[in-house]
This record gives structure tokens, sequence and C-alpha cells, in this order.
């Protein structure tokens, strides 16, 4: 018989999330969180509490997919350790001198190649994070400025162009048309006109690029930029960085640095990964959708990382011996350690607040009968709790999608608007999963900068929460006013200049930054 836990199920993600913001330790603060749902579940027996949060880590150990993503970043962390000791990292420092010329240059360049790199999220952190994480330093840009531009770009960007996310949010979309009874359009159709109405993750891209061009910025983040101008450090005293490579690897060796051994393994992983959506997938159909649909992206992913450590070893046997070689490997292992077991806990999390139907619960509470004038508004809300909560945009996406596109259905009797439905979905799944301490994409977009965890999460919340609330200004304009999606978008981006200007001479004035401090931006 199930259980019901009511309000309960907010516990343990609430205990880990604010334990991690006031403690800044965050395997303590999931672990917690885990061990509270436990104790909730095995209803107050603390030896029970343990017994079953120990298994919801054995649990999320042995998941397939989880397996295969926590290899992907142990070779990634190899492939990280090869190209920084052989000189690839301080060749691309070097070029780097010779070609952008200011913070502002390098911020654009992060920001551009987090877009072209569009297929997987979590390539685009690696790779965006591998190119311009010593850029950054050597134009004294925060980590937080860095893993910021990783997070708000890989995906927003995934959801937009050939992606393994794409192919996942065409499913629901069939799932949630399957549900209605929906046959006048296809899935990939449906997919196609919900993407006008994911309008967080428009303003999120749009939102970097202004910031990162103007160098304005507001909250936190002003501060963390003015500490790294005026006093060079990048990371905030006292901080711990997911991965700090120069201090685990120490100097590269005295060889001469080249770009072909920076850019050599990153190749092979983004050729091998792309070959590998195509392998996994090939039976799936001819067309690229359909391929996508049946690629298995987490098989992919662990392809493309060993290839890349695997051009790190043949590149690096040229000028090391054996017993080097396998100690460079062993050490870029143990950059992602600290990465790997926050993920762990973090899916872990995920697995209880499943197992105590949290997110049931918050549909029933804020879902009730109404009309669809406050559909849009609700949809995009209940998204961005459910993530925030659980830390998965995809669960929220699969949660979600397949009420909220019957329930639009119902109400209107129109098959364009209720598929079209799914981009708010999507957007307030991915707003959640920006914001949560608990994500995988965070924890990525951490590590790959060299940030600090929650200095990260707490420097791009208010960012993630402007883009929010220009999208829930939207959102209303759309259901209440009838304005059309089509002006919205424009009408946000206008909004959401106008905030930066007005939130950055506001916190420049509270934070009392200087005019000369200012002009470095």
């Amino acid at each position: 018989m199930e259980v019901d836990y009511g309000i309960l199920a907010i516990v343990p993600p609430l205990v880990a999330i604010v334990l991690s913001f006031l403690t800044k330790r965050v395997l303590v603060s999931l672990f917690l969180g885990i061990f509270a749902g436990g104790i909730i579940i095995a209803r107050g027996n603390p030896f029970g509490g343990i017994a079953y949060s120990l298994d919801k880590i054995v649990l999320s150990l042995t998941d397939d997919w989880n397996a295969k993503l926590l290899l992907f970043n142990l070779l990634m962390g190899a492939g990280v350790a090869f190209i920084w000791k052989l000189g690839g990292s301080r060749a691309l420092t070097n070029w780097a001198k010779s070609k952008i010329k200011s913070r502002k240059s390098a911020g654009i360049g992060a920001w551009l190649l987090g877009i072209i790199v569009f297929f997987n999220d979590y390539v685009n952190a690696a790779i965006v994070g591998n190119v311009f994480r010593d850029v950054c330093e050597e134009y004294n840009i925060s980590s937080e400025r860095l893993s910021y531009i990783l997070d708000s770009t890989a995906a927003p960007v995934a959801t937009f162009f050939i992606s393994d996310w794409i192919a996942f949010q065409i499913s629901m979309v069939q799932t949630g048309m399957d549900v209605a009874g929906i046959t006048e359009v296809s899935a990939f159709q449906g997919y196609l006109m919900s993407i006008p109405y994911n309008l967080y993750c428009i303003f999120a891209v749009i939102f970097v690029g202004m910031l990162v061009i103007s160098g304005k910025d507001y909250g936190p983040m002003l501060k963390a930029e003015n500490r790294a101008i005026t006093t060079g450090k990048i990371v905030n005293e006292g901080a711990s960085p997911m991965m700090d490579v120069s201090y685990e690897l120490g100097e590269p060796k005295d060889v001469k640095s080249s770009l072909f051994t920076f850019f050599a393994p990153i190749i092979a992983l983004v050729a091998v990964t792309l070959f590998g959506f195509w392998w996994t997938g090939r039976a799936g159909g001819n067309n690229l959708t359909d391929v996508l649909g049946a690629s298995d992206p987490a098989l992919a992913l662990l392809w493309g990382s060993f290839a890349m450590t695997l051009v790190g070893i043949l590149m690096a046997l040229r000028v090391m011996d054996i017993k080097e070689t396998m100690d460079t490997f062993l050490d870029g292992l143990k950059l992602m350690l600290l990465a790997c077991v926050i993920l762990v806990l973090a899916w872990s999390l995920g697995g209880v607040t499943g197992d105590m139907k949290l997110a049931d619960y918050i549909v029933s509470k804020l879902g009730g009968a109404i009309s669809f004038g406050f559909i849009p508004v609700i949809i995009f809300i209940l998204g961005m709790l459910i993530s925030f909560s659980t830390g998965t945009s995809w669960g929220t996406m699969t949660i979600l999608t397949p009420i909220a596109i019957p329930l639009t259905y119902k109400l209107t009797g129109d098959a364009v608007t209720a598929v079209s439905i799914a981009g708010i979905v999507f957007s307030g799944a991915i707003f959640g999963d920006h914001c949560s301490p608990i994500s995988d994409t965070t924890v990525l977009a951490s590590i790959f900068s060299g940030a600090d965890h929650i200095d990260h999460v707490s420097t791009q919340i208010p960012y993630a929460l402007t883009a929010a609330f220009v999208a829930l200004v939207m959102y209303s304009l759309y259901s209440f006013v009838g304005v059309s999606i089509y002006y919205l978008i424009p009408l946000g981006i206008i909004l959401l200049y106008v905030l930066m200007n007005v939130l950055s001479s506001y916190y420049s004035k509270k934070y009392n930054i200087d005019s000369k401090t200012k002009r470095k931006y």
C-alpha cells in the first residue's frame, strides 16, 4: 500500500538545500537530506533510516545511466589532466593573449562557444570550461562568472538544436498528445510549436550575452567580479573549487606547448560522441529526430570521454614513460572525485523525493480546477518548484508534460495551443535546474569552471530569477491580455535590458563600486 507523505515530502530537498547555503558543505547537506527522508520513510526509526539511505546510494551507483555518466566524468578528468600536463592549456593561454585582448572578448568568446556546442549540455560545459578556464584566469574573470556562462548556455541551447534534449522533449510531447488524444499534429511539429513558448531558455541565453557584452553585473556576481578585478583572485577567499587543476596536477611538463595538444583530445571527444549518438540510435530510423530519440546519450558521452583520454595517453607516451603517464591518468581521475560523490548524492536525493511523491504533492496542491488564463503561469511556476526541489529538469518534464498538454486541450479544445504549452513546461524545468544546488548540470558547471559550487549557485540565482521574472511577466501578458508570443519575445528582451541597467546601477551604489573599477569591466 502506497503511503501518502503529504507535506513531509518536501523535507528532504529542503534540508539539503537550506543546509547547503548555510554551511557551504554540500556533501554533508546532501547526505542529511537523504537521511531525513530515510527517517520519515522508516517512521522515525534511525537504523531503518540509515539502511534506506545507504540503499538509495547503492541504487544510484548501480543505475546504468548514472554509472556511465560517472565514468564519463572520471575519464573527462583524465583527459583534462593530459591536456594540462602536456602544455595544451598553456598553449591556449598564449594564443589567447594574441587574439583575445580584453575581459569582454573573453566573456563573449565563452558565450559564443557555449551556443556553438549545442548537441549535449554535459559536453558543452566540459568543452567551454576547458577552453576558457585558463583564459578567464588570465583576464581576471571570476570562476563564478565562467560557471554562470557555462550553466546558462549549456541546457538552454541544447533544448533548441539537434541534441539528445530535443529527442527527449519530442518524446514528452508525444506522451502528452497520446494522453490528450491529439492526432492533428505530429510530435515533431508539436515540439517546433513549443519553441517560442520556451521563454526562460531564450531569455537566459540572451541575458548571458547582454551581461558579457556590457560588462555589467549585480548582486553577488558584482562582488565576485569586483574581487577578481581588484585582487586577481578568481575564486573567493576560503572557497573550495570543484576542480583546481594546477593544485592537483602540478606544473605542466617542460615541453613545447602546442594548440594541437589542447584540441586533439577535444576533437576526439566531440567526433566520437557524435558518432555514438548516430551508432546507438541508428536502428530508430533514417530520420535524424528518430535517430536521436533512439540513441543512448550516456553511452555516447562515455565513448567520447574514453576517446579523449586515449588520445591524451598516446600523446603523453611520446614525452613520458609509462609510470608518469599512468600517474597523470590517476591524478586526472582524482580531479573528479568530489564531483562524482556530489552527483551520486544528488541522484540519491532525487530517488528519495521520488519515493515520497514530492512532485505529485506539489501538483495536487497547486494544480486544481482553474480557467485556461491561469494555466501558463501555473505550469511555469510548478516546473520551477518541482525542478528546484528535485534537481532534475528531465524528471520535471516527465511529470508535467503529460499533465499540461491534456489539461490545456481539455480547456481550449485547440491542439496547437495544447502542444505549444509544452514549451512552458520546458522553460520552468530548466529554470529550477539552474537554481538548484542538487542539479547535475549545475554541479558540472562548477566542475569545469573550477568554481566553488555554492558560490556558483548563489551568484547565478539572481540572474536566473531575472530571466524567470521576465518570462513570467510575458506569460501573464499572453494568458490574461492575449498578446502574441512572437511580440512578447522582443518585448521581454527589452525588459531584460532595462532590468540589467537598473539593477547594475543600484548594486554598484549599494556595494560602493567606484567608477574606476566599473570602467575595468
